[in-house]
């Protein structure tokens, strides 16, 4: 029997449905191929089965998206797993056969392929559907094939371009496909769908981990974004803004809770990655992966970097380096208020529900654990006197240096003293966290938009109202002015911060032509005394730190690690050889062959 590629098999739906009727249980290719899909239940399942098929995971319950933001200058994963050694590049060994890019080119040719077969097969029935039913389907199967040609692009470069079911003696004498072509034929597809959203009037959010109108319009502008076709992203987030149906939700923090998203306050989640609720699997443990091991049943494998860390401003609005209001003694206070949102740092309270049912004195269900990285000691509130206990060994303070995990928070197979708070919804038990992964927000269209008027030279009033929208619910003030690479370079920024952890930032690297540059320095972290802290990071001309040689030898390195991602093969990441094998039209990646 022919040995068919992976980005062919159809296999039956793996996501369970619960409360969102769309990711059902049942196999896509239980019909037979001469009749499926001749009325609109048929089309329907399949649409769960295109759906099913963009939920993106990678080991250990991961959200996939996650899991690349540790190949950036944003996040690291413990040593040695494959984020690692992506992220460390000719520091590795970043290999072909690598599991990142290789899990991520076979989930999203999985959400092309059942996107094709939807696309192709129900034209059998469209005259069994009404017109505006039938266009809204149609709409959002074209949304999800082009999420995944996006990410395959962002990925890979020019993708292997498809845009119907193949066979396989088809698929092995494909070749690839310019990424500007692609593009091209993607803005298609996706005004066809804003127009198929508009002819069956569809809501704005038409449902918790549906895609919508808006979604078709920001993905173009993410498509535009990677092509420099600055003129199409901003007329696409022009019309997202201008429709007045998404706006912030002024909590930031809800964003991140599973009650905050079913809520959706102003519709600022466009699109997120769902998790049923009535059924046990899957499950997101994110927080499992990030929990430190001062609290009870962590993992402590994903953490954020110095890099993340410094580049949140002062409260006053400047960057650390400029701050007069910037402690490196105290680097968590008066900062902006994302960084305590997002990260968990040196003497903050950190809350985690660990356990099903009370464990005392120190879980009730919650856990209660101030954040201690400088001494061998964990701080447990005890539920019984209600009051803090020094309780002894501390797996995470910068001292622990003994095999095999050297330290989990901090040191050579952790973090560099810092853990996640983003996405630590201490409502839910840690195991299993339904909080879904946030794909697209309104937040994000708005700094496009500032983004594109920039690269276009025409700021103006509106390029600061939109960059001022997001900064002020952090409480950030409000910018007035400034050069166009000092609104760049402030976009950026506002980017990395905003975003850290949402899966946006190797995609933003390469299109800026900066990863490269971000992603090449030691692996350091917190001060190693903060009597003695380690000064200030400069900044280069991108907006970037960078630690001087003195600064270095005061923070935590016990990593031993130095990424080096400055040969331009890493620019894009190799395509699966089993791919290449397969089919000779295939060409490898340049620097990969």
């Amino acid at each position: 029997m022919k040995k068919i590629s992976s980005i062919l098999l159809f296999t039956a739906v793996l996501v369970a449905s619960g409360c969102n009727k769309f990711l059902d249980r049942q196999p896509l290719d239980s019909a037979s191929s001469a009749t499926f899909m001749q009325t609109e239940d048929e089309m329907n399942l399949a649409l769960n089965g295109v759906y099913a098929a963009a939920f993106w995971q990678f080991p250990n319950n991961t959200p996939l998206l996650f899991a690349i933001e540790s190949s950036t200058d944003l996040a690291i994963k413990r040593t040695g797993n494959a984020e690692d050694q992506v992220a460390m590049g000719d520091g590795g060994p970043f290999l072909i056969g690598n599991s990142l890019p290789g899990t991520s080119w076979n989930q999203a040719y999985k959400l092309v392929t059942r996107a094709n077969i939807m696309l192709d097969g129900m034209t059998k029935g469209q005259v069994n559907v009404s017109a505006a039913r039938y266009a809204r389907l149609r709409a959002e199967a074209l949304v999800l094939r082009a999420w995944g040609y996006y990410y395959i692009m962002g990925w890979f470069g020019d993708p292997v371009y498809f845009r119907k079911p193949l066979d396989p003696s088809e698929y092995e004498t494909i070749g690839r496909t310019k990424v500007a072509t692609v593009v091209a034929d993607l803005y298609r597809d996706l005004d066809e769908a804003a127009t198929g959203f508009d002819q069956s009037s569809a809501a704005p959010v038409i449902e918790y981990g549906r895609v919508n109108k808006g979604v078709a319009l920001g993905l173009k502008a993410r498509l535009a974004m990677l092509i420099k076709d600055y003129a199409t992203a901003k007329a696409a987030t022009q019309t997202i803004i201008s429709s007045n149906a998404y706006g912030l939700n002024p909590r930031y923090t809800d964003l991140f809770m599973l009650a905050g998203q079913r809520s959706n306050v102003n519709r600022e989640l466009m699109y997120v990655q769902t998790y049923p609720t009535d059924i046990l699997d899957p499950q997101n443990w994110g927080i499992v992966l990030t929990i430190p091991r001062q609290v009870g049943t962590s993992q402590s494998s994903h953490f954020p970097s110095q890099q993340l860390v410094d580049s949140y401003e002062g409260r006053d609005g400047k960057r650390i380096d400029q701050s007069a209001v910037y402690n490196q003694a105290n680097p968590s206070q008066n900062r902006d208020k994302r960084l305590a949102w997002t990260v968990y740092m040196q003497g903050d309270t950190m809350v985690h529900n660990t356990a099903l049912a009370p464990s005392l004195p120190y879980v009730q269900p919650k856990e209660r654990t101030i954040f201690n990285v400088y001494s061998n000691t964990r701080f447990k509130f005890n539920w019984n006197t209600n009051r803090f206990d020094a309780v002894a060994n501390n797996i995470d303070w910068i001292g622990y240096l003994v095999s095999p995990w050297f330290a989990g928070a901090t040191g050579s197979s952790g973090g560099v003293g810092y853990v996640w708070r983003k996405y630590v919804d201490s409502t839910q038990y840690s195991w299993t966290t339904k909080t879904g992964y946030i794909n697209m927000r309104y937040a994000e269209i708005l700094l496009t938009y500032a983004e594109a008027k920039i690269e276009l030279g025409e700021t103006d009033a509106t390029v600061l109202s939109a960059i001022n929208a997001v900064r002020s619910r952090a409480g950030q003030p409000a910018v007035t002015g400034g050069s166009a690479a000092e609104l760049r370079n402030l976009v950026r920024r506002e980017r990395a911060v905003e975003f850290a952890g949402e899966g946006l930032r190797l995609i933003d690297l390469r299109r800026w032509d900066l990863y490269a540059v971000a992603n090449s320095m030691p692996v350091v972290g917190v001060s190693l005394n903060p009597a003695d802290p380690a000064e200030r990071p400069s900044f280069d001309a991108n907006g970037l730190p960078v630690y001087s040689a003195a600064s270095i030898t005061k923070r935590l390195k016990t990593r031993a690690q130095t990424r080096v991602n400055t040969n331009p093969k890493y620019k894009l990441w190799p395509i699966p050889q089993g791919e290449i094998d397969k089919n000779k039209n295939i060409t490898q990646n340049p620097g990969w062959q």
